[in-house]
Order: C-alpha cells, then sequence, then structure tokens
C-alpha cells in the first residue's frame, strides 16, 4: 500500500487536467440553422481534449515509470542490505558461540589452577611441618650438647 503513495502523488497534479481535457464544454445550441458551425466547433474542442489529454497521460506516464524505477531500485538496495545484515548477524552468532566454546575451556582452567593451588597450599604445609620438627629437633640437640658439655 506504502509503494502505490508516490505514484499517487506524482499523479494527483494531472487529474484535473485529464478530467478538464475528457469533458469539453461544448458550446450551447441556439438554433439548428448553425448545425455545421457547431459540430465544427465541437470537433475542434474534441480534438483539443484528445491532444490535452494525451499529454497529460504521457506526463502521468513518464513519472509513473520514473516511480517504479525507483521502487525498484529501493527494493534492490534493500534487498542488498537485508543480505548484509543477515551475513553480519551468523557471523555475531558463530563469534558467540566460539566465545562460550572458549568460556567453558577457560572455566575448565580455572578449576584445574584452583586445584593445582590447592594442592601446593598442602604441600607448603606440610614443609613448614617438616621444617619445624627439624628445628625443634636441631634445638633439642643443641640443648644435649650444652647439657654434656656442662657436665
Amino acid at each position: 500500500m506504502a509503494a502505490w503513495l508516490p505514484v499517487l502523488k506524482a499523479a494527483l497534479p494531472y487529474i484535473g487536467n485529464i478530467v478538464a481535457a475528457a469533458v469539453p464544454v461544448f458550446t450551447s445550441r441556439k438554433g439548428q440553422d448553425a448545425s455545421a458551425e457547431l459540430l465544427s466547433r465541437q470537433i475542434a474542442e474534441l480534438q483539443e481534449a484528445v491532444t490535452g489529454n494525451a499529454e497529460a497521460v504521457k506526463g502521468l506516464a513518464t513519472q509513473v515509470e520514473q516511480t517504479i524505477t525507483a521502487l525498484d531500485a529501493g527494493e534492490a538496495d534493500l534487498a542488498q542490505r537485508l543480505a548484509g545484515l543477515q551475513e553480519t548477524i551468523a557471523r555475531c552468532e558463530s563469534t558467540a558461540t566460539q566465545a562460550q566454546a572458549q568460556g567453558g575451556r577457560l572455566d575448565g582452567m580455572a578449576a584445574a589452577l584452583q586445584a593445582r593451588a590447592d594442592e601446593l597450599e598442602s604441600q607448603m604445609a606440610r614443609v613448614r611441618r617438616q621444617e619445624v620438627a627439624v628445628a625443634a629437633v636441631a634445638l633439642l640437640a643443641l640443648i644435649i650438647a650444652f647439657i654434656a658439655l656442662l657436665r
């Protein structure tokens, strides 16, 4: 429906001319004796109306043709834009899928790193306990050695 709006707008200025040319104003009959002259005037008026009508129809046809050409070009442009948008959407969806997969891998790596950190913490705690035990044994040995020296 909206596609015909420009055609209608282009045709409106010519409709009055077409109607005025199509309905010629015939001269009134004053008497039967002037019928040849009257007939001649009526024929001339009809010829003028037909000529004016033909020119108006040609102008209208030209504008309709231009409007249809513009509509076709607009349709082609919109189809091209739509195809570009569909390509962009497909690339975005592909990127989103890749990002989700990468996120899953990163989550797995984070869990593995956390497990390794927990393991290292427990090893460090064992090493500290061992160091404390060694220090306690060394202190005990020094105390024993000092007692032995005093005797």
